[in-house]
């Protein structure tokens, strides 16, 4: 059975994925915790937020990281990595917007450097693939980074609503994106 604190954590992400500015009340009431509860884990907002950065760094580093090692081949990683992100769900979604948002001198924990080195590693094959005639040349890699991440945030948007078929979803998404990336075979 998951400790409190953890189980606050868990349900705060996807609060504040949903809306940024929630109350700690909502949070507390999603977690089926009094707000009282909630405060003897995390003295207020902020430390919440900082417990939940945590939290999604090493979850999706983690994940990442497997999806990355889990091919020789440069489009299965790439395939994979899109995967992981997908099963990261909010979690990555929440890291994401964090991200775009705060400068590096808030993120100097090794956590946010790992993920500055699983995002180095994403950049680095999707240049390859680029090289590789596999991925067209008319788009750049932070235009593709953002498509990525547009991908992974619609995924997320249809699993939530019950839209799309839980088993459809990774297809879909893969879909999507290699599409979008000029992907059109996958020798």
């Amino acid at each position: 059975m998951k400790d409190t604190k953890q189980l606050i954590i868990d349900a705060a992400i996807p609060c504040f994925n949903r809306d940024e500015s929630v109350t700690l009340e909502i949070i507390a009431a999603s977690a089926g915790v009094s707000r009282r509860t909630l405060h003897r884990y995390f003295n207020d907002r902020q430390e919440l937020i900082e417990c939940c950065k945590e939290e999604m760094l090493l979850t999706c580093n983690t994940a990442m990281l497997n999806a990355y090692h889990s091919s020789d081949k440069p489009l299965v990683k790439l395939e994979q990595m899109l995967y992981a992100a997908v099963d990261s769900g909010s979690k990555y979604s929440f890291l994401k917007k964090l991200y775009q948002r705060s400068n590096y001198a808030e993120l100097d924990t090794e956590k946010a450097f790992e993920y500055d080195d699983v995002k180095s590693r994403w950049f680095r094959l999707v240049a390859q693939l680029q090289a590789e005639g596999i991925i067209s040349h008319h788009l750049t890699i932070p235009w593709i980074f953002n498509l990525f991440g547009g991908i992974i945030d619609a995924t997320i948007t249809a699993l939530e609503s019950g839209d799309v078929a839980p088993n459809d979803i990774k297809k879909f998404s893969w879909f999507s994106f290699k599409g979008s990336i000029g992907i059109k075979n996958e020798n």
